[in-house]
């Protein structure tokens, strides 16, 4: 959920008029009655909330298998993570509606911080540190599926239920216990805030590690930390990838996510050692290639987040989930939240602020990030 009650009440008393679609905030724990008290006026359907409000906000794109992208008009703005370049089914419908789009993830703040992504990505890097040690711990391959251990259930609640605590890098030893990744390598592609994370959790967790970052001034700041166990590359070698246990993809520049791995390489480490490989960068196209069990290429293949793995063909359990944080959705919520609310006060109110106009992305039918036209080979 985008705003949480508290923060609604903050707009309301800032002069705001919000509508919240019934049950929009029950995933994340908040009632139609808290939004009621906040002062927000609760409406029915998404038909109403589309045909009465001018900014829509929303933390998941357009739904357009949904047939989200119908309701939408000229005069509508949505401020939310759009992630164009990751669907040209989206940003066709996106430029036909003649709507405004503002990215959430590409609010670049003057300290050239993303303030609305970052807190997203550490709860993604977060969860994929703890799916290392859960799947390498509970999961086991049977035929061309997976099956969970026993108990898998339990621990899986445990950390859900104790998610602040892990988001702050502290483990009960119970919980490192369970999710233990004693001596085993983890090999993570990025050093950005989803490589630091991913890095830190599984370091709490026993793991060796070795990060791959491209910049210089990043690679001395991972080094700075002081991790133990843990080197930082430029790039990741034939050995690296044959040795690891784990393998995290968190890298993406601008247009789409690196194809840091292919296929060749893929099965030439698979052979040595079945990998666990988590694909955080799947919401940006992906770090890694899914081949499924029939040994075609499956880009658009992906699990959920009650059931995230799936097995390729060559022998690996494979982690593909859009939108990670909604594993712990009332965490991320009040994460984000606030953050949200502040911008949106901006938006509403027509203030000018820079990292707001340079984060529009489409306008009245117009491409006006470039990023966008590169994915998808666009004049």
């Amino acid at each position: 959920m985008a705003l949480t009650p508290r923060s609604v009440s903050s707009l309301v008393r800032s002069g705001g008029k919000v509508l919240v679609e019934a049950q929009a905030g029950a995933k994340s724990g908040f009632s139609d009655d808290e939004y009621s008290s906040a002062g927000a006026t609760v409406v029915g359907s998404q038909a109403e909330l589309y045909g009465k409000a001018d900014l829509i906000v929303k933390v998941k794109e357009i739904q357009v298998g949904k047939g989200e992208h119908a309701q939408l008009r000229p005069g509508h703005t949505v401020f939310a993570f759009n992630h164009f370049e990751s669907s040209r089914e989206l940003t066709d419908a996106a430029v036909k509606s003649r709507a405004t789009f503002i990215s959430f993830e590409k609010v670049v703040d003057e300290k050239g911080q993303t303030p609305l992504l970052m807190p997203m990505s550490r709860i993604a890097g977060a969860v994929s540190g703890i799916w290392a040690g859960f799947f390498h711990n509970y999961a086991f391959k049977h035929d061309k599926s997976i099956r969970l251990k026993t108990g898998a259930d339990q621990v899986k609640a445990k950390f859900v239920e104790g998610f602040e605590h892990i988001a702050n890098v502290s483990i009960d030893n119970e919980l490192k216990r369970m999710l233990s990744l004693q001596d085993k390598m983890a090999v993570i592609f990025g050093g950005g805030n989803v490589g630091e994370m991913a890095a830190r959790v599984c370091s709490a967790l026993g793991a060796k590690i070795t990060i791959i970052e491209r910049r210089e001034a990043r690679r001395k700041y991972l080094h700075e930390l002081n991790l133990p166990r843990c080197s930082v590359a430029a790039a990741a070698d034939r050995d690296i990838l044959r040795e690891a246990y784990i393998i995290i993809g968190s890298t993406y520049d601008k247009e789409r996510a690196d194809r840091v791995i292919d296929e060749k390489q893929l099965k030439e480490a698979s052979e040595v050692r079945k990998k666990i490989i988590i694909d955080v960068a799947i919401d940006q196209g992906g770090n890694f290639p899914y081949v499924n069990p029939s040994g075609m290429y499956s880009p658009s293949s992906t699990g959920t987040i009650l059931n995230p793995a799936q097995i390729d063909y060559f022998g690996n359990i494979f982690i593909r989930v859009p939108n990670i944080p909604s594993i712990v959705p009332r965490y991320a919520s009040t994460t984000l939240s606030p953050i949200i609310a502040e911008y949106v006060k901006n938006v509403a109110n027509k203030t000018p602020r820079p990292e707001l106009a340079r984060a529009v992305s489409i306008k009245d039918g117009k491409i006006l990030d470039e990023a966008i036209t590169k994915a998808h080979n666009l004049n």
